[in-house]
């Protein structure tokens, strides 16, 4: 297959992640779904007259007039992987230390998740038991659990909740609504929320790619919103600042739980009775062009229900959260572990009885080099030769056909000037002749590109979103899950200097230069020239922000590839010899 019938394929494959980094992302700011006229409400995180509400009005309403602020107490749990302080104010979650995970490489302060202000696990709906609303909290004798207490008067219940912390990052939830003996309760809607997720200042969202996300599994089915959040703030302008919403998709849906993300810590929480639909909360940056979102949480909502006199209603809940380590969330159960977003979903789900499979087994074959060389470079380097040693054989057959077909190029060209303005059937027919009679797949040379496409994706995914690499260091590079970010601040226009990319951009130079090339006319030549620049420089725009675990993945495979086709040269002369 010579360089001119290449050309529209190589664009086709780069238009994907164009319109993944760009177009997609512009078309969605000018021609978001059509949503209904939106309808003021007043949100927790921005004042009432700054915020536009999203175009679906929520489940349950928040009260107009911001109650005082109630006595606050606290008590803690806490295991050897976690602490938790728990707040009287709405009986929940306000801090979440993760104590295996410092906030900075090498420091002794551990990761916090910081809920003021929007309590864990707090209700929102029932009168008297809000997040700025106090209960009453007693800590067990054991330290392994809390009891809140409140009695609901406008409601004629008595609410008790029971929290108790294992040996990991799951935390039971047990809560009753008890009705007196001589008449019955009455819960109005209602819902409960994961706290607030935001990233670290310094974590920078990369092109495209969503960082902050909320999920949601019903039925055996994971669907990730974290990617359609710029198209759920609507086109009104201004823009909403915050949104509490259900996705069109989601109305009226059962969900099984639901997670509020950033990169590298979750929050899932699923409710024992598969009775409850979804929410999204979520506002935005303030700052620059896009619709970025700042903060997100989620809820499970419930319908109003009636506690029947001398009886009580109970509802029990699975709460996670910690790391997003597929190890771990696989562990917890209830699948979990589809936060990764390992999962292929969308136009491209008829993919995923690769893709899934594809993720999990790159990161078991990660951790299994990691745990035999304990650095997470090298476990990437030997990952890639792994990747090379098994996509060797379609590698050689494709190096063997381009360099057919460039030994066929004399006798083509011969036939293209007999045929090519006199009779081009009879061209095409020759050609292919030709082809068959020398055992030449015109196609043989694009073939592994495809199949290692599938490979890429999975392992983007698997590096994008692998804890394992943050602050894991090689080299120069002092965190493989994110971009070197050199002399940050010091360089004009790219703001920092990443050296691992402009290495790539280098070795793809340099193994295209000893790839065998099919070209015979000077219209073929030029193309040749063009792509041998035009894709280096394409690819170095689009990985210069990646992670460095990724774009090092990159880079030793084309130095791989170079190697390999080293080899082979070497070995052509000696046989010429």
């Amino acid at each position: 297959m010579n360089k001119k019938d290449l050309l529209p394929i190589i664009l086709l494959v780069l238009m994907i992640p164009v319109w993944i980094f760009l177009i997609d992302p512009m078309v969605a700011k000018k021609f978001p779904a059509k949503q209904p006229a939106p309808a003021a409400q007043e949100t927790p995180e921005t004042p009432a007259e700054e915020t536009v509400q999203a175009p679906v009005k929520p489940v349950v309403e928040t009260p107009e007039i911001e109650l005082p602020q109630a006595e606050e107490t606290t008590a803690i749990l806490e295991n050897d992987k976690i602490k938790l302080e728990f707040t009287s104010l709405g009986g929940g979650i306000k801090t979440a230390t993760m104590l295996d995970y410092p906030i900075l490489k090498g420091g002794d302060d551990p990761v916090v998740l910081d809920f003021s202000g929007s309590t864990a696990l707090a209700y929102e709906g029932i009168p008297g038991i809000g997040a700025k609303e106090a209960l009453s909290m007693q800590v067990a004798e054991d330290g392994k659990s809390i009891v809140f207490t409140k009695a609901i008067e406008t409601a004629g219940l008595v609410f008790e909740r029971t929290l108790t912390l294992g040996d990991g990052y799951l935390l039971a939830i047990n809560d009753r609504f008890m009705a007196s003996a001589t008449a019955p309760g009455s819960l109005p809607d209602n819902r409960i929320l994961t706290g607030t997720m935001r990233n670290p200042a310094e974590l920078k969202a990369m092109r495209g790619v969503s960082i902050l996300g909320v999920d949601s599994y019903a039925s055996n089915d994971v669907s990730y919103w974290g990617r359609k959040l710029h198209k759920l703030y609507g086109k009104e302008k201004p823009q909403p600042l915050s949104i509490d919403m259900v996705p069109d998709d989601m109305n009226g849906v059962t969900v099984d739980w639901v997670s509020a993300k950033n990169k590298f810590f979750t929050q899932i929480l699923r409710s024992e009775k598969p009775i409850a639909t979804m929410a999204i909360l979520s506002s935005r940056e303030t700052e620059g062009k896009g619709v970025t979102p700042r903060t997100v949480a989620a809820a499970l909502v419930f319908n109003a229900d009636t506690v029947a006199a001398g009886s009580s209603y109970e509802m029990e809940y699975s709460y996670f959260i910690g790391p997003k380590k597929y190890s771990t969330l696989k562990a917890a159960g209830f699948s979990m572990e589809k936060i990764m977003e390992f999962e292929t979903t969308g136009a491209f789900s008829f993919m995923n009885w690769l893709m899934e499979p594809s993720r999990r087994a790159l990161l078991w074959t990660m951790n299994m080099f990691h745990g035999i060389i304990p650095n997470y470079g090298v476990a990437i380097i030997l990952l890639t030769l792994l990747v090379r040693i098994l996509f060797w054989p379609l590698t050689h057959k494709s190096t063997e056909s381009m360099r057919r077909m460039q030994d066929l190029q004399p006798e083509i060209k011969a036939l293209q000037e007999k045929y090519k303005k006199t009779n081009p059937q009879k061209l095409q027919q020759e050609t292919m002749k030709l082809y068959k009679e020398r055992k030449v797949n015109p196609m043989g040379g694009c073939l592994p590109m495809f199949v290692q496409i599938p490979v890429f994706i999975a392992l983007f995914t698997v590096l994008r979103n692998a804890i394992e690499l943050r602050y894991a260091g090689f080299l120069w590079i002092a965190d493989l899950s994110t971009a070197e970010n050199l002399f940050a601040g010091s360089i004009p226009f790219i703001g920092s200097l990443n050296i691992l990319p402009l290495l790539m951009s280098v070795s793809m130079i340099w193994q295209q230069k000893m790839t065998p090339q099919a070209a015979t006319t000077p219209e073929q030549i030029q193309q040749q020239k063009m792509m041998m620049f035009m894709m280096p420089i394409m690819m170095l725009f689009f990985f210069y922000k990646m992670p460095s675990g990724l774009v090092l993945y990159w880079t030793t495979s084309n130095l791989l590839m170079i190697a390999q086709t080293s080899l082979r040269n070497l070995k052509k002369k000696k046989a010429e010899a």
